[in-house]
């Protein structure tokens, strides 16, 4: 089903099955905050949610996994992404073979958002009411002040994860050139727990540490940040000169197209140099 009127809409955009699945599992990697701001530009749309002005989360959808992907201009607006992800995951197919059709429209700024599902000729319309688009801060990496980086393959990250002590309310992370090279802490009920990294293993892609950086965050930060570990292939660590903290997760689609998903936290005590 196409709307007769499109030519109305700001936003246009049309994904089958396959892609559909790899949104939900992006959109549902940074539904830990009931608002999100969409912004849609002719790469794609970006999707934010912000976590008191410490943390902020971000799902790039680029506009290459769209089978139809048509925009006239710039749009931004706030929507209720766990509203969002319901109506996605409404009609979910029984199997592969099901076919199932997703269309977005958006007329612009005071308009709902206007989610249209068609499964198996059953056509389901869902119209989400926009919200105030709050300010946003801008977490943005440049090159010159990143410190240190690793790529690592996703499941050594969740090996890491099950072990930290879950009664700890901080988590300390060392990168350094010198031993240990990669250490993450922590200290709870059961005292303090330390868990050194290969930086040379099979599962990490690239160390890139050009001073010993240590900075503490809180779990209850670093927790959501793991949602994506389930459906991403490597992730990017980065640390900057003020003490940020970037996941940067890959995710591949079905067909070979690359996803992402971005996690900037707020370290709680300046680097030490």
């Amino acid at each position: 089903m196409m709307r007769s009127n499109v030519e109305e809409y700001m936003l246009v955009a049309k994904m089958g099955l396959t892609n559909l699945k790899t949104v939900i599992q992006l959109l549902k990697a940074i539904n830990f905050k009931e608002t999100a701001t969409c912004l849609g530009s002719e790469n794609g749309l970006k999707i934010t949610v912000e976590d008191a002005k410490c943390m902020q989360a971000s799902a790039y959808i680029p506009s290459t996994i769209f089978h139809e992907f048509e925009l006239k201009e710039d749009v931004i607006f706030s929507i209720s992404l766990s509203i969002l992800v319901e109506c996605l995951c409404m009609f979910w197919p029984s199997s592969q073979e099901d076919s199932v059709t997703v269309q977005i429209f958006y007329k612009g700024t005071g308009h709902p958002l206007s989610v249209i599902i068609e499964e198996d000729g059953v056509i389901t319309d869902c119209s989400l009411k926009t919200l105030e688009i709050d300010t946003l801060l801008d977490f943005h990496f440049e090159a010159k002040n990143v410190l240190n980086k690793v790529v690592l393959q996703t499941e050594l990250l969740k090996d890491i994860i099950a072990e930290l002590d879950p009664t700890s309310d901080l988590v300390e992370l060392r990168l350094s050139p010198e031993k240990p090279y990669f250490r993450i802490s922590t200290e709870g009920l059961g005292g303090v727990c330390h868990i050194d990294l290969p930086h040379d293993s099979d599962l990490v892609d690239t160390f890139q540490c050009t001073l010993t950086a240590t900075s503490n965050f809180k779990l209850a930060h670093i927790k959501p940040a793991m949602r994506a570990l389930s459906c991403a292939n490597k992730v990017s660590l980065r640390i900057d000169t003020v003490g940020i903290l970037c996941f940067q997760y890959m995710v591949k689609t079905e067909d070979g197209h690359t996803c992402y998903i971005e996690y900037y936290i707020s370290s709680l005590i300046n680097i030490d140099d």
